[in-house]
């Protein structure tokens, strides 16, 4: 099978990397038809038609990664005209995300009308869409009409260098306080102030020597998590900046406990975000929100540590009850195990293969509608 990545996408984006390596692990050839992240539309569009004509062969699916909303419709055109299905990962909503998140556009503006019409009409012009979450899948169907039939759940799994690097982890010897990393933006889904306040509570509680967090990242609420650990005098804080991904992956590899999301929104809801598995899929043991996404794969107390959102009290509560070593590398490892069978490289390839599969049976010949 012969796949065309297309579009203006980030190749080292860690979901484009698990489905890339999900669709090798399985044989499929992946071809990449690319222009440069960011390249302006009439120039990203030539370059993406010129890569097109370059590639010659014929493909089998064409496959628009993640955020690529404004590629789908020259994604159509093309994948029609060879008869090959487009399938679309736009791993959120544009107007979701800069409504309802992030809070940047007024809802019922033009400019929120603008990008909602974006995120309806690509959905609709793509013969499958990739949802992370049935979750995710129900908000597509009843905020924009994708039909359920187009609708194929893909979780965003963790690549082959967590799982490699989990082999290889050896648990922590119980030795100075508990090493809490979290790793990732610093966006509302993601819910750092809960993390602050998890952190004040701990040092009040048991001094600065019980639990140290280290946040490696940046984003948007980077300002307010800065002034509120300098205005509590949290000693137990440590601030690091975003750093290469292997780097970043490895440093979470030797926590002894790692940190989802704990954002109140209802998008926050709807995910199971890269950091989750990525940090189930070293064997660390990984507190987060529970939410209904969350429950489509885990089980709690289980695979992993489930918390109210936006709650640092039960964030604090969690962490102390992760403080005993044995229980922490039970959790760890039942997680790694659920991790490998929900969402590893080879599982997310079964399920793409299975998406290809239904959106060729969908295309073929009399059967478009």
């Amino acid at each position: 099978m012969r796949v065309a990545l297309f579009g203006a996408y980030d190749a080292s984006y860690p979901r484009t990397r698990v489905l890339q390596e999900g669709l090798e692990s399985r044989g499929a050839e992946v071809i990449s038809i690319h222009a440069p992240l960011g390249s302006p539309g009439l120039l990203r569009e030539t370059r993406l038609l010129l890569a097109w004509i370059r590639s010659a062969r014929k493909v089998d699916a064409v496959l628009v990664p993640s955020f690529g909303h404004r590629d789908i419709p020259l994604a159509g055109l093309l994948g029609r005209s060879v008869d090959s299905p487009v399938l679309f990962d736009p791993l959120v909503s544009r107007w979701d995300t800069q409504v309802g998140d992030l809070g940047r556009l007024r809802a019922g503006s033009l400019s929120a009308r603008r990008v909602r019409a974006s995120d309806r009409v690509s959905l609709s012009l793509a013969d499958m869409v990739l949802c992370d979450t049935w979750e995710h899948g129900d908000f597509y169907s009843n905020e924009f009409g994708v039909a359920r039939r187009k609708l194929c759940r893909v979780p965003v799994g963790a690549d082959r260098f967590a799982f490699e690097l989990g082999e290889r982890r050896s648990p922590r010897v119980p030795a100075g306080p508990l090493d809490v990393v979290y790793l990732g933006g610093y966006l509302p889904l993601h819910g750092l102030p809960a993390v602050i306040d998890a952190a004040t509570e701990l040092e009040r509680k048991h001094g600065e020597r019980f639990a140290t967090f280290t946040l490696i990242g940046g984003g948007m609420f980077f300002p307010r998590v800065e002034r509120d650990v300098a205005a509590r005098g949290l000693r137990s804080v440590r601030l690091l900046p975003r750093m290469p991904y292997e780097e970043a992956i490895a440093r979470l590899a030797r926590a002894d406990i790692g940190l989802g999301i704990f954002g109140t929104s209802p998008k926050s809801g709807r995910v199971v975000p890269h950091k989750v598995f990525q940090s189930m899929a070293l064997g660390v043991p990984t507190i987060t929100r529970r939410s209904p996404a969350i429950m489509e794969f885990f089980r709690d107390e289980e695979h992993l540590v489930l918390v109210p959102p936006g709650d640092g009290s039960a964030l604090a509560r969690a962490i102390e009850s992760l403080a005993l070593g044995e229980q922490r590398e039970k959790i760890g490892a039942q997680g790694r195990e659920a991790a490998r069978a929900q969402a590893s490289p080879a599982r997310i390839g079964d399920l793409l293969l299975e998406a290809i599969q239904r959106s060729r049976d969908a295309t073929a010949p009399g059967a478009r509608r």
